[in-house]
């Protein structure tokens, strides 16, 4: 076994035992997954009220009532024209900044924050939601699930391409009635089709090309999509309803201030120093060690891939030495041993230290464990290194564990993070010039994919343009600010 793989092993045998740490119980093995079959409605509500409860922990949602409200309202608008009245449609705002959206059985709807950046109209959000409530409506999830519970056992397993169609064929559908959906609710069913040319040439600047589609993938390739769309969208019949926001601005002002990219919230990398504003800390990481920052951790692998280090969340509480040692009882049952234990104190914080190496293959890995208490909750620092580092690590281990302080006034107001504002452009700017003006941190590309513009477009005099700028953390999402062409 290589020595990545080793502490990829050592990492996962470190978390496996977090978790039971954290779940109470005092068994190690696994509940058996029970398989849950959508025969009714019925079991559609309970399976998406379910899964619906994980979505926040998993994914967050976006913290703004007013926004939330909005889409809401969009969604139950739409719903009123659901081929199946039964369900009781719920609309949210996921926290997540690629263009996303999805649907659990039940009515539980989800669109991303960064879905909402890239739509540029109300008619635009319909099309999406529409596509969302077919899925709900026509019951896909159920009718996939049939497909494959109707196949002999050894013949699922070497059906994924049939299976894969089915799916694809399903997003069709729902393509189609989700554009009638729009139409009948007041909407321009061309909506749909605008945002799939967007989301389009989004997949062409990140890969270079249209998206392919792929043996196991569910989606037709969206050029396909957007093409189907935007023929089928003349077809139509609709008649126009005032929306919700008014016109295009009014959709702009709605969506103006949401973070771009990775929020804040979720704590920043300054180069090497990580910084959380909301959790009160900062830390300092190897500077030249691979950083990464996710909801459940934030860490960093060294150069030569024989170390990792990270910070989780432990708990809440104030006792240090009782969070190891719950910790410590589940993780020896995993395969840890523990070789020495202390009580130490770091910048004025309650904090112990735990040395050990953890068994892998075989193999004996290094591991060096801290848990600081900080402000009502406990946080575990874990340093892991291949059986050839040994303790070489030892002391860029402790020098990380040690940078850990709560943030002074001077660093929580370095933080930054970029939001979207909307400009407005002057009679005959370029994409270019305007970003040079108003500091878009957005290149001219991703600007135009963004507007639903070309990146040669000539402007005219008020004409409304999204941009991303820097802004100090915690700012307003005030368009004020951003009002004036003289910005």
């Amino acid at each position: 076994m290589s020595r990545a793989r080793r502490l990829r092993a050592a990492a996962l045998l470190l978390l496996s035992a977090c978790a039971l740490a954290c779940g109470g119980g005092g068994t190690t093995q696994a509940a058996p997954r029970r398989e849950v079959i959508l025969r009714t409605e019925a079991d559609d509500e309970r399976v998406g009220e379910q899964t619906a409860m994980q979505v926040g922990g998993a994914m967050g949602f976006v913290e703004d009532a007013a926004l939330g409200a909005y889409v809401d309202a969009v969604g139950k608008r739409l719903a009123r024209y659901a081929p199946r009245g039964g369900f009781q449609y719920q609309f949210k705002i996921v926290d997540q900044d690629v263009p996303n959206a999805f649907a659990l059985p039940g009515g539980y709807i989800y669109v991303s924050r960064g879905l909402l950046i890239m739509a540029n109209s109300e008619d635009d959000l319909a099309g999406v939601l529409g596509h969302e409530i077919v899925h709900v409506a026509a019951r896909h999830a159920a009718a996939r699930q049939g497909v494959i519970q109707g196949m002999p056992g050894i013949v699922q397993a070497l059906a994924g391409g049939t299976i894969a169609e089915y799916g694809r064929d399903q997003e069709r559908e729902a393509d189609r009635l989700g554009q009638g959906l729009a139409g009948l609710a007041g909407y321009d069913p061309q909506g749909l089709a605008n945002f799939l040319t967007s989301l389009e040439f989004q997949e062409r600047l990140q890969l270079g090309g249209s998206r392919l589609p792929r043996f196991f993938d569910s989606h037709p390739a969206t050029a396909e999509r957007t093409a189907s769309a935007s023929s089928r969208a003349r077809m139509v019949a609709w008649q126009r309803e005032p929306g919700i926001a008014n016109g295009p601005a009014g959709y702009l002002e709605k969506i103006e201030g949401l973070v771009v990219g990775t929020g804040a919230s979720e704590g920043v990398f300054q180069g090497s120093r990580f910084l959380h504003p909301e959790l009160d800390f900062t830390l300092r990481f190897p500077p030249d060690w691979d950083t990464q920052n996710t909801r459940e951790a934030v860490g960093a692998i060294s150069p030569q891939r024989d170390a990792m280090i990270s910070l989780a969340h432990e708990a809440m509480g104030q006792d240090p030495r009782r969070a190891a040692s719950d910790f410590l009882a589940r993780a020896r049952e995993q395969g840890l041993r523990v070789d020495r234990t202390q009580p130490v104190v770091l910048a004025g914080m309650n904090a112990f230290r735990a040395e050990g190496h953890a068994l892998a293959s075989g193999a004996a890995l290094p591991v060096e464990l801290t848990w600081i208490a900080h402000r009502g909750a406990i946080y575990r620092i874990t340093g892991v290194s291949s059986p050839r580092a040994g303790t070489r690590y030892s002391g860029a281990f402790r020098s990380v564990v040690r940078s850990f302080r709560p943030l002074s006034a001077e660093a929580r107001q370095s933080i930054r993070e970029s939001r979207l504002r909307i400009v407005p452009a002057r009679a005959g700017e370029t994409l270019p010039e305007l970003s040079e003006r108003t500091g878009n941190l957005w290149n001219v590309q991703e600007t135009a994919v963004m507007n639903g513009l070309y990146a040669n477009a000539i402007l005219a005099s008020g004409q409304r343009v999204k941009v991303a700028l820097p802004e100090r953390y915690g700012a307003l999402r005030r368009s004020e600010a951003y009002a004036s062409s003289e910005h």
